[in-house]
């Protein structure tokens, strides 16, 4: 699926500040130090079209940059004039790149070994202590603002608290993100996608069993989709999950990943649910009537084979 925004601001800075990084050791002649700074830079420059395209998912690209960014700080804090600053930057990346468990015991055990491979005697018992005092600032750091984040991000959870958005607003959303997506030139996809046991549970178990799957499968969409990604029921088990700044590779792939989640959600009577879906992505100068109108012949491709 497409980076967002604000990961693809962060991925080309990071890119600017190695590149830079790489033409200073060759002014420096430090031409020892060159290739790593090099690498890192080849490898997330190949990274973000992957990423762009859908091919590469985030999470891995994130493990690659922070196995590179560490490697970067070792190689160069031995040599730098303030070492602590690779030490703090590892520590850093540390908690951009993972969750927060995860990245508490890689900054635990990096402390030490950065102090090691510093050398000049920084293993020390003040520097060991300094560097877990960044590590626990760091950490305090990221649950702040990880609190924060939660209490104003965009996500599916108004669909989740409300079961669904009405079809009346999904259709707002939807021209709300198709006059964005032609505004700033960029891609947008929705995802049309039919859940026919639904139709099961409802018309054999009753609407109880039908909302508790409802909710299920909100999870789920929730939990594999991004923050800017908005999913309503345009109408009886057939759904709209609108992708912006998604071009028709990504939204496919975001189809795939959604089907396979979705069987993860079953119930004794009717068994896994499954998914059928079709990618529909908005033409150069479409109107959003138009748009509509395609999204409406495409669920009822959907529905014709279960009819």
């Amino acid at each position: 699926m497409a980076l967002s925004r604000y990961k693809l601001i962060a991925q080309l800075l990071t890119l600017a500040l190695l590149v830079g990084l790489a033409l200073w050791e060759h002014l420096m002649r430090h031409y020892d130090l060159i290739l790593p700074p090099t690498l890192l830079a080849i490898a997330l420059l190949i990274s973000l079209p992957l990423q762009w395209l859908g091919r590469l998912r985030p999470s891995v690209a994130d493990h690659l940059l922070l196995a590179g960014g560490l490697v970067l700080c070792a190689v160069e804090a031995p040599s730098s004039a303030n070492p602590m600053l690779w030490l703090g930057l590892s520590i850093t990346l540390s908690f951009l790149l993972l969750t927060f468990f995860p990245a508490l015991l890689l900054a635990f055990c990096l402390v030490p070994i950065l102090l090691v491979l510093i050398g000049d005697g920084r293993l020390a018992a003040l520097n060991l202590v300094f560097g877990w005092w960044l590590m626990l600032v760091a950490a305090a750091l990221t649950v702040l603002l990880d609190q924060s984040s939660h209490a104003k991000r965009f996500t599916l959870t108004p669909w989740r608290r409300d079961k669904r958005l009405s079809a009346t607003c999904t259709r707002e959303n939807l021209k709300i993100e198709i006059a964005r997506a032609s505004a700033l030139d960029q891609p947008l996809s929705v995802l049309v996608v039919y859940i026919p046991q639904l139709d099961q549970a409802g018309d054999q178990f009753g609407g109880h069993l039908r909302e508790v799957l409802l909710s299920s499968f909100s999870s789920v969409v929730s939990d594999n989709s991004r923050q800017s990604d908005l999913l309503g029921e345009n109408h009886a088990n057939v759904f709209w999950l609108i992708l912006p700044n998604t071009a028709e590779p990504g939204a496919v792939a975001a189809a795939k990943r959604l089907s396979d989640a979705v069987t993860a959600v079953a119930h004794p009577e009717i068994g896994a649910l499954e998914s059928y879906s079709r990618v529909c992505t908005l033409q150069s100068q479409e109107s959003a009537e138009r748009f509509a109108r395609r999204l409406e012949a495409a669920a009822t491709k959907l529905l014709e084979p279960h009819a």
